[in-house]
């Protein structure tokens, strides 16, 4: 499995850091912001350098190590303390890497610089520094210290036998370096003061010490008046410089244990899928018979009929339909005759509906649907946060009804079917022909009442098999029942009209009351859990 980089785990940190935002405890969130800066700059400067610091309490032997790590007298010792007030560094480069360490200096804040040939012990690319004292009396020296520990690709913490003990170290320096192992170098010095056995017992404590701690460093044995343990030390430094791993490794120590802290306040054991959606569905039917949505739908249907019939029905009998109410304009869904299309649709959200207002029964199913929501997706919260996720959902319960009655308003549009002009039509035309043969036979009737002779024949016929049909009397009883045999067809496209649009507004309804429940109630947890996703699976990356 290859590597993570350092880019991609800080680029998952910050991803991770942003999608959690507040939801995060302020220690852990300024944490990972420290780290965040701290690798930004760090890799701002020269990566091809490595920082090796030096680090310790008063009297270790710090400067003497130093000073025996770069051959030279450079780093001033003396039995009166303190002794190194500001940072010192030894700079080991070839032309190839153009002084890159001026800045990277600056920025550690080392003002005193000295430069070493670059050979086997001093490879390129080498910044070695002799901090002042951890424990100094003076303020701005330990704030020195602090400021370059914090930074440097690799740790050195020199002690020595009177001091590696000392339950000061442990407390307060060396515990608080756990997580940076790979980076972290203990270093017992001034050996030459004891005899094997007793350098032997020291260092076994030592590394019993360090592990308590919750440290796997490295510890290494040195005197600085012997030699004794500065080639390994020197092959430690040599070894982390050549690798260029100490600051890529200092930094990914950092970016996992931010990751971590963030993948732990955010952990929660995730409640089935199953069961969330369970409780979304619930919670949308509750709405749903809250908004009226059955009876609307219905409505719909039968007033679709109602409009169908009214346009294609058999003209005598259509005044028939005015007589039987009309469901929509009873609840208030009905446009006024003066309101266009358009209209209606611009006073949607102002108009509203003459639906029962929800019972006290219906609204209270809204308020447990929706604590049930906030329940099954809380398995997926940090318990504080699921807590005022219920809060706000529970109080935005109370602007549903408004939210859903102009939901409905907006949503019920019937619009007339094209064939219904072309059906009534043809009814008018049937009903034309019935009547000019009523008429016709109606000026035969009255021509024979008043006696006069229209003689045989002169009323034309239409041969139907071995019997004549008069034309008027074909006319009139062909239009009547083409007119009511129309009528019944009309009827019967009608009903299927009228269930496909109750389907189509009942789909709508269902649109609109999802989209009032995603704005006023489960956008809330649905945003949280999305931003918690996102960070749980940015700080997982960065952790790894």
């Amino acid at each position: 499995m290859p590597r993570t980089s350092l880019a991609d785990r800080v680029s998952a940190l910050q991803e991770a850091l942003t999608a959690a935002g507040d939801r995060l405890p302020e220690p852990v969130r300024i944490r990972a912001g420290e780290v965040l800066q701290r690798a930004g700059e760090r890799t701002h400067f020269s990566a091809e350098h490595t920082v090796v610091a030096l680090a310790g309490q008063t009297g270790a032997g710090k400067s003497s190590v130093f000073n025996a790590l770069v051959g030279a007298e450079l780093a001033a010792t003396s039995s009166k303390r303190p002794t190194t007030a500001h940072p010192i560094g030894v700079v080991a480069e070839t032309a190839a890497l153009g002084a890159g360490a001026g800045d990277l200096l600056d920025w550690l804040g080392v003002s005193e610089r000295h430069d070493l040939q670059v050979d086997r012990a001093h490879p390129d690319g080498l910044v070695l520094l002799d901090l002042p004292d951890h424990d100094s009396v003076v303020a701005d020296h330990r704030l020195r210290a602090d400021h370059v520990t914090e930074r440097a690709d690799l740790l050195i913490w020199v002690t020595n036998p009177q001091k590696y003990a000392d339950a000061t170290l442990h407390t307060r320096y060396l515990q608080r370096l756990t997580g940076r192992d790979e980076v972290i170098v203990v270093v017992l010095n001034q050996l030459d003061r004891l005899q094997p056995a007793e350098q032997r017992a020291c260092l076994d404590d030592l590394r019993r010490l360090v592990a308590a701690d919750g440290l796997r460093a490295t510890v290494v044995g040195t005197s600085a008046v012997t030699g004794q343990g500065i080639e390994e030390l020197t092959e430690l430094i040599a070894r982390a410089v050549r690798r260029r791993e100490a600051a890529t490794a200092r930094l990914v120590a950092e970016v996992r244990a931010a990751a971590a802290a963030i993948e732990a306040e955010l952990a929660a054991p995730s409640t089935g899928g199953g069961e969330l959606t369970r409780s979304r569905d619930q919670l949308l039917t509750a709405m749903e018979h809250a908004a009226g949505v059955p009876a609307v739908v219905e409505a719909v249907r039968v007033s679709s009929i109602r409009d169908a019939v009214a346009a294609t029905g058999w003209p005598p009998l259509r005044w028939v339909q005015k007589l039987r109410a009309d469901p929509l304009a009873t609840l208030g869904l009905r446009p006024s005759p003066d309101q266009g299309a358009s209209t209606t649709e611009d006073l949607a959200e102002l108009r509203r509906t003459s639906l029962p207002t929800a019972s006290p029964a219906v609204t209270a199913q809204i308020a447990t649907a929706a604590r049930g929501y906030v329940a099954a997706a809380s398995a997926s919260l940090p318990p504080a946060l699921g807590e005022q996720v219920n809060a706000r959902v529970v109080a935005a319960t109370g602007s549903v009804a408004d939210a859903l009655d102009s939901t409905v308003a907006r949503s019920v549009r019937i619009r007339r079917a094209p064939w219904w002009p072309v059906a009534g039509a043809f009814q008018w035309l049937f009903l034309a022909v019935a009547v000019l043969g009523g008429l016709w036979l109606g000026g035969l009737a009255l021509l024979d009442y008043l006696r006069f002779d229209i003689g045989d024949g002169a009323l034309p016929l239409v041969q139907v098999g071995e019997f004549g049909i008069p034309v008027p009397t074909l006319m009139l009883v062909g239009g009547v029942l083409a007119g009511l045999l129309l009528a019944l067809i009309s009827r019967w496209c009608a009903g299927i009209g009228a269930a496909r649009r109750a389907r189509r507004v009942r789909r709508e309804l269902r649109r609109g009351v999802e989209e009032v429940a995603s704005r006023l109630l489960l956008g809330e947890v649905e945003t949280e859990l999305t931003a918690l996703q996102t960070a749980r699976a940015a700080a997982v990356r960065a952790a790894r």
